[in-house]
């Protein structure tokens, strides 16, 4: 799905955008997400207080994003 917002930013910042929405939605599974642009595709690093965390950060972005996630790179640090 493509906004208008996706028009004004550049690649990296619609990016970030989506990262803050997706760790903002998922709150008690993912304590930070960042989506780095790679050739070919993207990486997903951060910190997921559960395994689910991670696995939903990769779903959101897989279904939100134009680009191939090449690597979930998230680490999951359990409480």
């Amino acid at each position: 799905m493509t906004t208008a917002l996706e028009f004004l930013l550049s690649p990296e910042q619609a990016l970030n955008q989506l990262a803050t929405e997706i760790r903002n939605r998922h709150r008690n599974h993912l304590q930070e997400l960042q989506i780095v642009v790679v050739p070919g595709g993207v990486i997903l690093c951060g910190i997921a207080r559960t395994f689910y965390g991670k696995q939903i950060a990769f779903h959101e972005v897989s279904v939100s994003c134009k680009f191939v996630v090449m690597c979930n790179q998230i680490e999951v640090q359990q409480r």
